[in-house]
């Protein structure tokens, strides 16, 4: 189990005063959306845009504004959509395909098909959706 946690402190006569303490149970898709976006800010040329219900990606300097990449987190998992193509189309961007992660090694064959450009096209993923 990992947790998170969050303290304010307060520098009082030069001495850490801890003013309150938050702490947050990570459910598994937290975890997976940190190592995702890890493994996506790897890449400089990618911008990144937060929205209430997902994070997206999309390629800096580019005229048509379409996300690459989109991470919607879940409570048991993380549902990416992406152009390599699964079974499920997304509903929110009907250009991007969803892969649905349950696990790091999920996630790490789904970023190893992704760093392979002439691959998506080609890719067949071996996640279940």
């Amino acid at each position: 189990m990992k947790f998170e946690i969050n303290q304010i402190v307060e520098v009082v006569d030069g001495k850490p005063v801890v003013l309150s303490t938050e702490i947050r149970v990570l459910t598994p898709s937290d975890d997976l959306y940190s190592l995702a976006r890890d493994c996506i800010e790897e890449h400089d040329d990618y911008e990144f845009i937060q929205r209430n219900q997902y994070s997206g990606y999309r390629i800096k300097n580019n005229k048509r504004r379409r996300y690459t990449i989109v991470l919607i987190p879940q409570q048991d998992r993380l549902i990416i959509c992406s152009q390599i193509k699964t079974d499920t189309i997304s509903k929110l961007f009907p250009y991007l395909w969803e892969t649905a992660i349950t696990s790091v090694e999920e996630l790490h064959d789904f970023f190893a098909t992704w760093n392979n450009p002439s691959g998506i096209q080609n890719a067949k993923l071996k996640i279940k959706n």
